[in-house]
């Protein structure tokens, strides 16, 4: 506001004629200053030589076009406020008067906090430039603004500002004195924040922070509830009875628990109700990433048990068959794969094989699990193994962490979980409960049900080279931008990182398995069977040990090798043999497994004679001989017939009749149930 007041602006604030203040202003004696202007002098009267009374309506009307329509005046030096006597401030604490406010960071705030600190700021600028623009105090702005907030004819902006910072709302409303009560200390705080810099450090409502519960019950709501039986909330709260007994403490209410069960984080309350790798997937992951790799550079294998029944191929028994896969890892293409009865590893050198045979690669890393197919000594060992003698690296995960090989564990609901649906012999855990127990007990049945509902084992085959086809060819996947596994393969393909030209024979060379053996005057055992080289006294030092390579599949002869590599020669089946011929490694797999199943059945038979009652728990029984009883008195000598001798007779029926005599027996049939009972 200007220092200096007009005669017009004078007679626009008192609403009084003209003439009239004209004669006042003479009988007082106003002094003034002329200006000389357009349609000559005009005087100007000091606003600090007025009477009071005019110079607070000339305020109220400047305050007033201020508050109605407010004008942001730069901040400049503002007028402090009339009403604060002393105040202590520190960087995390503020007290003015009454009033005292903590520093909270933004972390700290929530969006209605950051909303009444904003509009705080709104207010407090307003007063701050009303002040300054109409000369007057701050007091005395914020008693002009706050009949105008309260009537609702200041600004807008003002009145919702005003509206946003009363927490504390009142039945009756907001008075005119507590107003302005609450906007000189808010205004106070915002002064307050201006010195430290932050002109909103300050403006922020406190507000009691939630207890929480007790420790005690937090403590005794996790002894009963993080168990592996996973109980329920109010099974744990029945169990805590004599717990709070025991520490002379009244147990709460069942809602105590459950209010506990929903406040405590998922890392707390499960700990002890999960384990292991389910465990592990409540905690935060690491993303591998692999965009600096190429194709063929990280291979990872896995078996899966496959979810539905098959045709045994060789019994023709339901089974559940074991598909082990091969991907690489940048492409998420499946490079190879087999099929076998169980997981072991030659399914793993099978689909170890089948993948280098389509890519004629070598891969850098193989990645799997710590099954023992895959950590087998014929394809693990340092020496001999079939991934050591190609100079790839073998890496295995975290036992029971599954979560690391998750690049391959999600393929299988990709591709072989939604095959096994297709099957009316389905076992995965998703399916009808009901269905998947009448379609076990079919299986069981002798009618022949089993082979009108068992797919056979090339029926499976065929199925299953067209699954995984089909997801190389068409699977679009999300993580590689929308592309198939084999765009992406080719994509990511570099000639120079891929080893090309394995021919057929060095791949059957390659994944022969070896294993190390000491040969004894020139005979290698292997399994059972005994191989002869007669070169081998020559060639060896005493006690030196040989890498002994053979065929899974045929037993007539074995490849011998020293054990930094060199290659000795061959040692075929001799005469020497404690089978009277060679007996393959596959069929010798075979029988193990066989034998295994024999065991089995035989255990269960033991069982069920056991529950009929045949042993008796507990005790010995022993036989006991018991003294001779004579009935010479009761026994009736019966003398046979010198003609009729039974040795003589020849059927049963001729026994029979001799025996009763007046009964016509014949052959075959049985003995009367009541001459049964007389004899």
């Amino acid at each position: 506001m200007k220092s200096h007041a007009t005669l017009i602006e004078i007679v626009a604030a008192l609403g009084i004629e003209k003439r009239s203040v004209e004669r006042r202003a003479i009988k007082e004696s106003w002094p003034f200053e002329e200006q000389a202007g357009r349609g000559g002098k005009k005087r100007l009267y000091p606003l600090t030589s007025l009477p009071k009374a005019i110079r607070d309506k000339l305020q109220a009307v400047a305050l007033h076009s201020i508050i109605v329509a407010p004008q942001m005046a730069p901040v400049t030096n503002p007028v402090p406020i009339d009403s604060i006597a002393s105040s202590e401030m520190s960087p995390s604490m503020m007290t003015i008067g009454g009033l005292t406010r903590r520093v909270k960071g933004d972390d700290q705030l929530n969006d209605k906090d950051r909303a009444r600190r904003d509009a705080a700021q709104v207010l407090c600028r307003a007063i701050e430039g009303a002040a300054i623009s109409a000369s007057c105090s701050i007091k005395r702005s914020i008693v002009e603004l706050v009949p105008r907030i309260l009537g609702g004819v200041a600004h807008p902006e003002l009145i919702e500002a005003a509206q946003v910072t009363y927490t504390k709302p009142r039945a009756c409303g907001q008075t005119e004195a507590a107003m302005i009560s609450r906007l000189q200390k808010m205004y106070a705080a915002y002064e307050a924040g201006k010195v430290c810099g932050d002109a909103g450090r300050y403006l922020v409502p406190g507000r009691r922070d939630k207890e929480g519960h007790s420790p005690l019950l937090i403590h005794a709501f996790l002894i009963h509830y993080c168990l592996p039986t996973r109980p329920p909330v109010t099974e744990a709260w029945r169990n805590s009875q004599a717990w709070f007994a025991a520490q002379g403490l009244e147990r709460p209410a069942v809602d105590t628990f459950y209010r506990i069960e929903k406040e405590l984080p998922v890392t707390i309350k499960y700990r002890g109700r999960m384990t292991g790798s389910e465990w592990r997937s409540l905690l935060p992951c690491v993303a591998r990433d692999v965009s600096m790799f190429k194709a063929n550079d990280l291979w990872v294998g896995d078996g899966h048990s496959f979810k539905a029944k098959i045709q045994h191929p060789i019994h023709g028994q339901p089974f559940i068959p074991e598909v082990t896969v091969i991907i690489d890892w940048v492409s998420r293409k499946i490079v190879g794969w087999s099929v076998d009865l169980a997981e072991s590893t030659i399914a793993v050198s099978a689909a170890f094989r089948h993948a280098q045979s389509q890519t004629r690669a070598r891969p850098l890393v193989y990645y799997s699990d710590n099954g023992g197919g895959q950590i087998g000594k014929l394809i693990d060992c340092k020496v001999h193994g079939t991934l050591a003698r190609q100079g790839i690296a073998h890496e295995t995960g975290i036992p029971g962490n599954p979560q690391a090989r998750g690049i391959i564990e999600r393929l299988w609901q990709t591709t072989t979980i939604p095959l096994a649906r297709t099957y009316p012999t389905c076992i995965w855990k998703g399916g009808d409960k009901e269905v998947t127990r009448k379609m076990l007990v079919a299986l069981n049945k002798k009618d022949g049900s089993s082979e009108r509902l068992l797919p056979s084992f090339n029926q499976f085959i065929a199925d299953l080279d067209a699954c995984l086809n089909d997801y190389n060819q068409k699977h679009e996947h999300r993580e590689l931008g929308g592309r198939t596994p084999d765009q992406e393969y080719q994509l990511k393909l570099d000639p120079d990182s891929v080893d090309i030209g394995i021919t057929d024979q060095e791949l059957s060379a390659q994944w022969m398995p070896e294993v190390p053996r000491t040969p004894q005057r020139g005979i290698v055992s292997l399994f059972g069977n005994e191989y002869a080289n007669k070169d081998l006294v020559h060639l060896l030092a005493e006690g030196e040990k040989v890498r002994v390579r053979f065929d899974i599949h045929n037993a007539d002869r074995v490849w011998l090798y020293r054990i930094d590599g060199r290659y000795i020669g061959t040692a075929d089946w001799d005469a020497h043999k404690r089978a009277a011929f060679p007996v393959p490694y596959m069929q010798q797999k075979r029988e193990e497994r066989a034998e295994g199943k024999i065991k089995h059945g035989e255990r269960i038979i033991d069982e069920a004679h056991a529950e009929l009652g045949h042993m008796v728990e507990g005790e010995v029984l022993h036989s006991v001989d018991l003294p001779a009883i004579e009935r010479e008195a009761e026994l009736v000598a019966v003398e046979l017939p010198s003609a009729a001798k039974p040795e003589e007779l020849g059927s049963y029926a001729e026994t029979m009749q001799w025996l009763y005599g007046s009964h016509d027996i014949k052959d075959g049939e049985e003995m009367p149930h009541n001459e049964v009972a007389a004899l």
